[in-house]
């Protein structure tokens, strides 16, 4: 079928036409003042960071020159002897943690009665407190038993006699000796 053109003229429909440039002007304007808006706030922006990083700049280059004169410093420490130094406080603190109540107390438990401490000499070690003992006995047999009894005693270890000797003469009884033997302050240590 066959539909007839009554129109004089053709009419044509531009209404999309026209609603889709008005929305893309809007857009382009709201696009635009968005623009401007961000152009001046981010000048403002910028300047602030600008200033910031200068100042940021004057404190690494203050920092630097602090870090430079502590590295001047710490270059004149004498590390090599530091070590030295350290260990031998460590040693004056040991010492000084020694108790010397402590070890008469314990010699006197070991000691017989005929026995006489002449001299004691502590040294400090890794393995505990080496005493260097001079005493007098008024025979052998009180010397052997404090060897006896060193041996059955928790606080000492390894009783090892360096000399013995009966007084040339004859004129005295006393039996001289000395001997080493390793003291430990905390007792006998578990193995």
């Amino acid at each position: 079928m066959i539909v007839a053109n009554l129109a004089s003229k053709p009419r044509l429909n531009t209404r999309p036409v026209w609603i889709l440039t008005g929305a893309a002007v809007l857009i382009g304007l709201v696009l635009t003042a968005v623009n401007i808006r961000l152009f001046l706030s981010s000048n403002q922006t910028l300047e602030e960071q600008i200033v910031r990083r200068d100042m940021l700049q004057i404190q690494r280059d203050a920092l630097a020159g602090e870090f430079s004169a502590h590295a001047a410093v710490l270059e004149q420490v004498p590390w090599g002897s530091l070590g030295a130094r350290v260990n031998l406080v460590n040693e004056v603190l040991e010492e000084h943690r020694f108790s010397w109540s402590d070890l008469l107390d314990h010699l006197s438990e070991v000691l017989p009665w005929q026995v006489r401490v002449v001299s004691v000499s502590p040294s400090l070690g890794d393995d505990g407190v080496t005493l260097a003992l001079e005493a007098v006995s008024k025979d052998r047999e009180g010397f052997l038993d404090l060897l006896d009894r060193m041996v059955d005693d928790p606080y000492f270890d390894d009783p090892l006699p360096s000399r013995e000797s009966w007084p040339e003469g004859g004129k005295s009884s006393e039996y001289l000796f000395k001997m080493r033997v390793i003291y430990l302050p905390d007792g006998e240590v578990e193995q």
